[in-house]
């Protein structure tokens, strides 16, 4: 509104100038007129540069808008893979645990408590060697992180697995202190039970984890 009345303005100069008699009226009159005229172009011109100007903050900021949400995207993306590199690893930990603790749940299974080969001092050492073993896998175990509530079940079932097979694992050293025949029997009932249980658990852990992919 205000250049159109600063144009009107410059159109009336011009006019009463033009109508303007003698010398000295008619060069005030153009002068002021002229003036006028360079004022109106000056206005007009600073109001483009106003107008562009706010058309390119605008969009410098759009487009920064727009840069922070790529960014957003691309960092949620690599704390996704991140994530999943992580969780992949763990698994792939507690896969190993759960395969060497299966094996040895399965051999305090089948093993020969009085195998006739072999001396008291092997059979002593065979079951004090499983023994450490059993110890140094729950070891392994208690040493993972596991914040991750996505595997809270899986974590649960093998933590209850290697307390049986560590269990299994006493009664088997047990086994050659016993007294007398009956609580040899029971022993070796005890420790083969709890071996087999520790294979149930472990089983079900693996089952868990291969389902949640």
């Amino acid at each position: 509104m205000l250049l159109t009345m600063m144009c009107g303005l410059t159109l009336i100069a011009y006019m009463i100038a033009i109508n303007a008699q003698g010398p000295v009226r008619m060069s005030l009159s153009y002068l002021l007129a002229t003036v006028l005229l360079a004022a109106n172009v000056w206005a007009i011109v600073q109001h483009v540069n106003i107008g562009l100007d706010s058309i390119k903050t605008e969009e410098l900021r759009r487009l920064e808008a727009e840069k922070r949400k790529v960014e957003e995207r691309v960092l949620s993306q690599e704390e996704a893979l991140k994530t999943n590199k992580d969780r992949m690893s763990f698994v792939a930990k507690l896969n190993t645990i759960i395969t060497t603790g299966t094996a040895y749940g399965t051999s305090m299974m089948n093993i020969d408590l009085q195998d006739r080969n072999a001396e008291l001092e092997t059979l002593l050492g065979r079951a004090g060697d499983t023994k450490k073993k059993v110890e140094d896998l729950r070891g392994e175990f208690e040493k993972l992180s596991t914040a991750d509530n996505f595997f809270a079940e899986p974590l649960t079932l093998i933590k209850d697995g290697l307390q049986l097979l560590t269990e299994a694992a006493q009664y088997y050293q047990q086994y050659y202190y016993s007294d007398d025949s009956d609580q040899e029997a029971l022993r070796e009932r005890v420790m083969r039970q709890k071996a087999s249980n520790a294979n149930e658990k472990f089983q079900r852990a693996s089952v868990l984890i291969a389902s949640s992919g």
